[in-house]
């Protein structure tokens, strides 16, 4: 071996003889370097220098000296890749008061035997620093630092040939690995043969996410169970910051590594702490790591050259296949997103060919329209098999249809249509966009289908709530100021001015009424009603009522009350019972205008609708004889400031959220509340309330 080249001046030779007899010396390996390096600065007068290692092991020194100035990588991993010195001159981050505010770093590579051994690295002040003579005794210095790094243990052996038995598992692993594997499997795989072929009792194999600066694990075989810990969402931890340990450092600088020791390695993640040796070998393609294969063994010795070299050979030939199974898992991902958004979205979407055939819709495609999967026929074409599925709830066939055959007629429109079903009511916004290939062709049309039912009904609600308030509140208002006003303007007899204050008081407590209706509606929708409930006499119920009601009656009304003598009592709130059952007595004598019988009954309940919740309850009914609801409004009544349209109601009046009030104060004790009713003929409204339970039953509820 030359160690010196011809152009060697007595300075360099000098040097070279030094730095011969430290390295022969007996001290620990780290400070030989650190006695080299700082030799090595005294002649050449560089600022500081840093000796890494390629192969594994703790294999970086550095000789500081306080700079801020960080270490470039991209010239280290150019000199290692390119295996051939560097000189690149660059703007310090916080240059000195003298000088150019440059620096010059310089990396050579440490060549011995045909292979690569590191890089020893300068850096100096000044764009001129370290020219052809510090160059040329640097150069002469390579060999020796080679030496001392290829028998320092932890250092990676030259690579060996292949033995026969390895090269044939290689080519039969690659013949599987020609095969279309997916990536998972690839890499369960490629992990499964490395530990065969090395003998390692661990190891494990994860993508490198360079956006991140992480690994994110695939597999692993041999730590025990749940070896990498779980996250604060209780899920398996695969991520990992490529800072740590040493696969983040192969995946870094893309340099398989091999440590004997790892308790050594002040970085290292401990998964089992029975390992000694591991080896981490990244798999690259152009420069860029793809994977980082690992294998640890609790055996110091267990990895040996030929070992590393078949793990080299076997992570060369995954890149192609890895880039493939990496390329198809990307577009089956992007694939899944997409499905899972179609198939989650709360809008009905289905996609249709240009016939019309749907070839694939989403779960609430079938919902929107109130149809289940196993009426569907195949293939299942709109205009002809949902309208005959729809065909009893649609008003108007024809124009469905007709909307339908739009969309095959005129393919480039987008259209839209509301439809309206009945039985029950459901209103339908239907938006056909037409869809196209990957070349622009068309392929058909997407429906996104939307129920608008509860926006047309908040809708109708805002519309009727201004109806409420520019007539139900502006009537009485008005008979207010008009009769304060008379008043205070003329002088009236007491009769006159007590039969004004009077007229002043009835309307403004009919203010009062609805705006305690408005609060009770909006209590009972925002949950904050309370009941205080108590056992209350039923007979006593009903008399307190008769004599509440006997100021409403006329001399055209009859009340009729059918009571049991023995009834139970009822567990209820008092107050608001009597509210209900008094407001809808007082309905039936405003909604029989020309007087007739208005019976009260209670009785207990024997058959309950079918929602009923279960229990014992009295049923309680109010019917009347007069003007009726028609059976298309009697759907509407228990809505929100719904009234049903005609002369009479309209001369009633009413605001249109008593009723609905009443469906809220009985579902809240447990009950039910429905109507019977024909227009004309009068009308039934029916309730249940709790019956009474045992004392010591009722001492055991909350």
């Amino acid at each position: 071996m030359t160690l010196l080249p011809a152009s060697t001046n007595p300075t360099s030779l000098a040097l070279v003889t030094d730095v011969a007899r430290v390295l022969a010396g007996e001290q620990p390996f780290a400070e030989r370097i650190g006695d080299v390096l700082a030799l090595m600065r005294r002649v050449l007068g560089f600022r500081d220098a840093r000796l890494t290692r390629s192969g594994g092991g703790p294999g970086q020194w550095q000789l500081a000296n306080g700079w801020a100035e960080p270490w470039d990588e991209d010239v280290l991993g150019a000199t290692l890749a390119g295996r051939a010195p560097m000189r690149r001159v660059m703007r310090r981050i916080a240059p000195d008061a003298q000088g150019d505010g440059l620096l010059t770093h310089y990396s050579l590579p440490i060549a011995w035997d045909g292979r690569i051994w590191g890089a020893l690295e300068l850096r100096a002040n000044g764009g001129n620093a370290i020219g052809l003579i510090e160059q040329t005794a640097v150069a002469a210095l390579a060999p020796l630092l080679a030496v001392a790094l290829a028998g320092e243990p932890g250092a990676l052996e030259a690579q060996p040939e292949l033995t026969e038995r390895q090269r044939s598992w290689l080519q039969a692993l690659q013949a599987r690995l020609d095969q279309p594997l997916a990536l998972n499997e690839l890499l369960e795989l490629l992990l499964r043969w490395a530990l065969d072929s090395t003998g390692a009792e661990a190891g494990s194999i994860s993508l490198v996410d360079h956006t991140r600066g992480e690994l994110i694990v695939q597999a692993y075989e041999g730590y025990g169970h749940d070896p990498f810990g779980r996250d604060s969402y209780g899920e398996q931890r695969r991520n990992w910051s490529w800072e740590q340990g040493l696969p983040g450092r192969a995946a870094r600088t893309a340099r398989t590594l091999l440590v004997r020791d790892v308790t050594q390695e002040p970085e290292y993640h401990l998964i089992n702490p029975a390992i000694r040796a591991e080896l981490a070998a990244p798999i690259v393609h152009d420069g860029r790591t793809l994977a980082v294969l690992v294998l640890d063994s609790p055996r110091s010795a267990a990895f040996s050259a030929r070992e590393v070299a078949f793990v080299n050979a076997l992570c060369e030939a995954a890149t192609q296949p890895l880039r493939r199974a990496s390329a198809y898992q990307e577009t089956l991902e992007t694939s899944t997103h997409l499905r899972q958004v179609f198939d989650n979205l709360p809008i009905g979407l289905a996609l249709l060919d240009p016939q019309g055939r749907v070839l694939r819709h989403n779960g609430a495609w079938l919902g929107v329209w109130g149809v289940s999967s196993t009426t569907l026929a195949e293939p299942f074409v709109v205009q002809l098999d949902l309208v005959r599925l729809l065909l009893q709830r649609l008003p108007d066939p024809l124009r469905f249809t007709e909307f339908c055959t739009d969309g095959q007629n005129i393919p480039n429109e987008v259209q839209a249509h509301t439809l309206r079903l009945r039985n029950p009511h459901q209103e339908l916004h239907i938006l056909s966009v037409p869809t196209r290939d990957s070349q622009g062709k068309l392929t058909g049309r997407i429906w996104m289908v939307s129920d608008v039912t509860r926006e047309r009904e908040a809708d109708r609600v805002k519309n009727e709530f201004i109806s409420v308030v520019s007539h139900e509140l502006r009537t009485p208002l008005t008979s207010i100021l008009g009769y304060t006003e008379l008043l205070l303007e003329r002088q009236f007899a007491p009769q006159e001015q007590r039969e004004f204050v009077k007229t002043v008081y009835d309307e403004a407590n009919h203010l009062s009424t609805i705006v305690e209706d408005l609060l009770g509606v909006t209590r009972l929708e925002a949950g904050t009603m309370r009941l205080n409930q108590w056992i209350v006499s039923t007979r006593q119920l009903i008399t307190e009522l008769m004599a509440q009601i006997q100021i409403q009656l006329t001399g055209r009304h009859r009340l009729v009350i059918d009571v049991p003598q023995q009834i139970s009592p009822v567990y209820v709130d008092r107050d608001k019972v009597k509210q209900v059952l008094f407001n809808l007595l007082t309905n039936a004598v405003k909604y029989s205008p020309r007087g007739g019988e208005i019976v009260l009954s209670a009785k207990e309940a024997t058959v309950l609708p079918d929602d009923h919740p279960p229990g014992d309850f009295l049923l309680f009914s109010i019917a009347d004889q007069g003007i009726g609801i028609p059976a298309e409004d009697l759907p509407h009544i228990w809505e929100r400031f719904y009234r049903v349209d005609n002369s009479n109601t309209r001369r009633i009046g009413g605001a249109g959220l008593g009723v609905s009030i009443f469906k809220g104060l009985v579902e809240l004790h447990g009950g039910r509340i429905w109507a019977e009713s024909e227009a004309g003929r009068g009308s039934v409204f029916l309730l249940t309330l709790p019956q009474a339970p045992d004392p010591a039953a009722l001492q055991q509820l909350p």
